[in-house]
């Protein structure tokens, strides 16, 4: 069971997705957008049992935050929470990236190393992701768009983050960060090209579906957590 949890679009992506193999992806909008259309999440359908025994995909719902500090960071992570199956944060800046692998709201690190000369993840914020369970994205459309001579430097860095998941056992998440049909591949072409910066079939396999299935039921904990809590204290109260 493969998935997609970074896409960019609507329906139309999830119908080719689903084409080309995929049994889930995650509908992503930025956390800006609901500034104009605060009920975006609610608009977006949300199918929630994957059935194996039909192609209709699972569709979750995603908000990519972009924050300028770690302070509005928890802020948009505690706003989004509660009404979202996916929370994205926008890496790049060492700052959002320690306190997004802090964070165990979090649950992916989208392109730490975005716009960096070096990954962005050191030994210390990935042994906070490991801890938290953080997913650290590694995103081929960043790969893709980037000109040809500076590919080499982000294959470098997925390579660099390969080298640390092995060694701190933090989950790594593999994402097309899709915007249209065109940017869309394969699950086997995905693997394939993983191996490109030194994941094996098996790592690259268990990203793209292991990881995923993680976060799913992370969340599902998560909520159970919560509901069990008010529960508890609102039999407290009775008594």
């Amino acid at each position: 069971m493969f998935f997609d949890f970074h896409i960019h679009g609507d329906h139309e992506l999830v119908i080719e997705a689903e084409k080309l193999g995929y049994h889930g992806v995650a509908l992503v909008h930025y956390s800006e957008e609901f500034e104009k259309q605060p009920n975006l999440l609610n608009s977006t359908a949300d199918n929630k049992k994957i059935d194996k025994n039909t192609s209709r995909p699972l569709i979750q719902k995603g908000v990519e935050i972009k924050a300028k500090n770690p302070e509005a960071l928890k802020r948009k992570v505690q706003k989004f929470r509660k009404n979202s199956d996916v929370i994205l944060v926008q890496g790049g800046s060492l700052k959002i990236n320690r306190a997004a692998t802090e964070d165990p709201r979090v649950d992916i690190l989208c392109c730490p190393y975005r716009r960096r000369e070096d990954t962005g993840i050191n030994h210390v914020l990935a042994a906070k992701a490991a801890k938290n369970r953080v997913a650290i994205e590694i995103n081929l459309k960043y790969l893709l768009i980037n000109r040809p001579k500076q590919r080499h430097r982000v294959l470098s860095h997925f390579r660099q983050i390969v080298k640390m998941y092995r060694k701190f056992k933090f989950p790594v998440i593999i994402t097309s960060d899709a915007n249209s049909i065109y940017d869309l591949r394969s699950p086997r072409d995905l693997v394939a090209l993983a191996t490109c910066f030194g994941m094996t079939s098996e790592e690259a396999t268990e990203a793209m579906s292991a990881v995923p299935l993680e976060i799913m039921e992370r969340n599902k904990l998560r909520n159970g957590i919560i509901v069990s809590g008010a529960s508890l204290i609102k039999n407290e109260n009775m008594k």
